[in-house]
């Protein structure tokens, strides 16, 4: 079936599912939120709008005023206070984000929504952070789910969801320039404009974000890992005169991002030039005070265009090699190290070695045969998806609340090097949340997803929960759930190979060559499995500005893809696992109306792992403190503590300490803030795992760093 006869397919299942749902809702009269007022209210857990004290979760919440006090100036920064998050900084803008860590070459297990949209790229599973089409000036909150949700959204929200939640047009300033400028070349930019024409509403933002990186790595001696990224994000909210809504969004980012040396072939950086582009459309309609209907759309493109000169010895473009590498890779292996006619050689393999040593007399030798030949590589591609949703909330009772919904996506990747060409997938999903209510003291949550994917085949996500209040300040809750992660593109559809152009000695003739190290993937792969269990407490004390969440976990990881792949090695199974248990510990404290604190804490046990990889990214204790004074009605003073104890392979602890110092004014009649941040970095080096012996480091010349930042509103 062609993706346009599925978005048919799609259109008419969202009109039948509609008018049924819109039948069933005749003659309840409650409200669609039940939520109770006296908790701060989530939506990312079940799609619901629910209390704290009744999500089947644990949630941490991070408003924008929370990043500001802090001086936080990226997103993969901010997660550095939720407990329990792993947030490593390989090079400048490569940022290895996991919850609870594990496999620290390819983060894949979490999943990052902005405003429900998923950031997720399927072809790597990866969620590139730099190109997140989002600024901190219009982010509002950032709900942070920790632990599995695949009952509500699916496979890739395996361990975590991130969800960034974006200002609305009308709750912004007419006007907002920012600026920030600090060490490491560190210099963004970011320029709002909003309007409100009729019953219609608009956000424009524009930024751009440089830096120079890492002052030094072991990849290139004197650092190479900048970044150039430039933003558009356009967001219109239309209320409409039936009663429905309409929330559109368009973005676009792109730039440059600098990289070091991957392997010692390589000539010239590999520097990426990137873009992406997102639409996506809410439409929501009120059929009835209980009843909602709401249609998702979204699509999202993104391209890298990455080039460089590699030199290799001249026997490496042959296609006897090539062939003796498919059939024999050890055997190859063996004639690089040195061995003339390694054992285990079928007849055909020992012809291949009479052609090869055939080609070395003809060229004069081995040296000959050695000779460096250069030519112009590349990690050119592209991906897409594009995805339609349909979900429908009904309020039953007082007690029972039920959101549904189903969907259709279909995904394509092209890249000459890593798939030969084009592959592509489609998946359809159903899910559906019940929130259930027997008694005031006593809310239960079940809910689950089943998704169906053309390359992996089907999956079902279920998870269930307790919650019951002690009291009106105290609730504790229970929770088993499952997620997973579906095998990406790569993992499925890998035909990788590198062709080089322009060679400095031709080859049989030719000025392109095809390097004999060539994979491709064998499809049979099975999902990614977690099962979570979960017991949790919270304690909300309204009358002193208290809120602290604990939860013990014990969480058992099945089926786990854990190899680290390559052109000499791509043999992915799922035998891998391990096994993560804990505390969490997060509290929020408004002392006074001038003092504010916040503290996070983690302890984790990786255990039982399969494979080295699933312990390279890993603290056994990790956590942040913050404590915050308002000065003055104008000025505040707040620091801040981030630490992670590195217990992953080669990895070394990490400990950082913010001071932030801001002032707030008046321009006539229009409102600004300056703030200074004056950060120490413990440790100034990172070491980023590569192989059982070998690692990478990037390093700062300096532990003491600053920035700086101006806003001004109008």
């Amino acid at each position: 079936m062609t993706p346009k006869q599925y978005l048919v397919q799609m259109a008419s299942a969202i009109f039948v599912f509609g008018g049924a749902a819109h039948a069933q809702a005749q003659g309840i009269d409650s409200a669609i939120d039940l939520s109770d007022v006296s908790y701060p209210v989530v939506i990312t857990p079940t799609r619901l709008r629910q209390s704290l004290a009744d999500v089947p979760a644990s949630v941490t919440v991070i408003t924008a005023d929370t990043l500001r006090r802090y001086g936080i100036t990226r997103i993969e920064e901010a997660l550095r206070l939720v407990p329990g998050m792993a947030v490593s900084q390989a090079t400048g803008n490569d940022f290895r984000v996991n919850f609870h860590g594990t496999k620290s070459i390819s983060p894949r297990r979490l999943n990052v929504l902005i405003d429900g949209v998923s950031a997720y790229m399927s072809a790597f599973s990866q969620v590139q952070w730099s190109l997140l089409p989002v600024v901190l000036d219009d982010v509002e909150r950032i709900e942070v789910i920790r632990g599995p949700d695949s009952s509500a959204y699916g496979p890739n929200s395996m361990m975590a969801v991130v969800n960034i939640l974006t200002k609305h047009p009308k709750d912004v300033e007419r006007g907002l320039v920012s600026m920030t400028t600090g060490s490491h070349g560190m210099l963004d930019g970011t320029v709002r404009l909003a309007t409100t024409v009729g019953s219609t509403s608009v956000r424009a933002t524009v930024s751009s974000q440089h830096d120079h990186g890492y002052d030094r790595s072991s990849t290139i001696a004197a650092g190479h890992d900048s970044t150039s990224i430039h933003r558009l994000n356009l967001r219109a909210q239309q209320e409409m005169s039936d009663g429905s809504s309409l929330d559109m969004q368009v973005a676009h980012v792109g730039g440059k991002a600098e990289e070091g040396m991957g392997d010692p072939f390589q000539a010239t950086p590999p520097d990426r030039l990137i873009n992406s582009t997102l639409f996506s459309g809410r439409w929501t309609k009120s059929l009835s005070s209980v009843h909602e209907v709401q249609v998702n759309v979204s699509h999202v493109a993104s391209s890298a265009r990455q080039r460089w000169t590699s030199c290799w010895p001249q026997a490496a473009y042959w296609p006897e090699v090539a062939e003796l590498f498919q059939s024999n890779p050890d055997y190859v292996k063996g004639l690089f190290q040195g061995q003339l006619l390694p054992p285990g050689a079928s007849a055909r393999d020992n012809q291949l070695v009479g052609l090869i040593l055939a080609r070395v007399a003809r060229l004069g030798g081995f040296a000959a045969a050695a000779t460096s030949t250069c030519g112009r590589a590349n990690q050119d591609g592209s991906e897409s998806r594009s995805q339609i949703e349909l979900q429908d909330t009904l309020v039953v009772s007082d007690q029972l609340r039920f959101v549904a919904g189903l969907g259709l996506r279909y995904q394509r990747s092209s890249s000459e090097t890593f798939f030969g060409g084009a592959v592509s997938n489609h998946v359809q999903w159903l899910f559906g949340h019940a929130e259930y209510r027997p008694l005031d003291w006593l809310t239960a949550n079940v809910g689950g997803y089943g998704e169906s994917n053309s390359l992996s085949g089907s999956t079902f996500s279920p998870r269930l929960a307790i919650n019951a209040r002690l009291s009106d300040q105290q609730t504790v809750r229970a929770v088993v759930s499952k997620g997973t992660r579906t095998p990406d593109l790569f993992e499925e559809r890998a035909n990788w190979s590198y062709t080089l152009r322009d060679l400095s000695i031709p080859i049989d003739g030719s000025n392109t060559g095809r390097l004999f190290t060539a994979v491709k993937a064998h499809s049979g792969l099975s999902s990614e499995q977690i099962w979570s269990r979960e017991l949790g407490y919270l304690l909300m004390l309204r009358r002193i500005g208290l809120t602290l969440d604990a939860r013990l976990f014990d969480d058992h990881l099945s089926h786990l893809i854990s190899e680290r792949l390559s052109t000499i090695d791509f043999t992915p199974d799922n035998t891998g696992s391990v096994r993560l248990t804990g505390a969490e510990l997060q509290l929020n404290w408004d002392l006074s109306e001038r003092w504010s604190t916040w503290a996070s804490y983690g302890y984790l046990l990786n255990r039982q792992a399969s494979s080295i990889e699933e312990t390279t990214q890993y603290a056994r204790h990790s956590g942040a403190l913050g404590v915050s004074l308002a000065l003055s009605p104008a000025w505040r003073v707040s620091a801040a503590h981030y630490a992670a104890s590195g217990d992953g392979v080669h990895e070394v602890r990490y400990a950082r300490t913010d001071l932030t110092l801001a002032h707030s004014f008046w321009l006539g009649a229009q409102p600004g803030a300056v703030s200074l941040t004056l950060r120490y970095l413990d440790t100034p080096s990172v070491n980023t795992y590569q192989d059982v012996t070998r690692y990478f480091t990037s390093s700062y010349d300096q532990q003491l760093s600053i920035h700086g930042q101006v806003r001004v509103a109008f």
